[in-house]
């Protein structure tokens, strides 16, 4: 009896982001995965279960991180914004581009678009606009995620010392 092959989860990762990259989350499915991985169908289901944990890997995988440096702002006395800011500004530049770019491909599909609403809800449950300090709580999360954006796919030129400099502004 031979020894049944391991999936490489790394790879299945990778072969979901480019994926999602180059046809969209759309494009995205086990049966998708599995045939750029060289895998089964099955392998890539029992790797991830459904759609959610996949992006969820996904999302982890790609910066294997966050949680840690997320958690260690929270527990220092941040709130769920400073800690996110300080989280997604301390990843590397590649990091922060890969994972921007992959978000953005992924609000195109409704059912992506839905897991990172869940994201959103469950990492920033007090958001209000309610206060001041709340509505500049949630100007400085738009303020972030425009700039991820804006700086992974190039629409603003600015050179990477400048953009330091706004990561810089946005974490004081």
């Amino acid at each position: 009896m031979g020894r049944k092959p391991s999936i490489d989860k790394a790879g299945l990762l990778e072969a979901a982001e480019h994926i999602i990259r180059t046809r969209g989350a759309g494009a995205l499915s086990f049966d998708a995965i599995a045939k750029a991985a060289g895998v089964s169908k099955g392998g890539v289901q029992s790797a991830f279960g459904s759609k959610e944990e996949l992006l969820t890997a996904l999302y982890e995988y790609l910066d294997s991180g966050y949680e840690e440096r997320f958690n260690a702002a929270k527990a220092a006395g941040a709130c769920a914004v400073d800690a996110y800011v300080d989280a997604a500004t301390a990843a590397e530049n590649a990091v922060n581009q890969r994972i921007a770019s992959l978000s953005l491909a992924m609000t195109q599909e409704p059912e992506s678009r839905e897991c990172l609403r869940k994201w959103y809800a469950e990492g920033f449950p007090d958001l209000s606009s309610a206060t001041p300090q709340g509505r500049q709580e949630i100007l400085r999360l738009c303020a972030l995620e425009g700039a991820l954006m804006l700086r992974s796919m190039n629409l603003l030129p600015l050179q990477e010392g400048d953009w330091d400099q706004v990561f810089t502004d946005l974490r004081a």
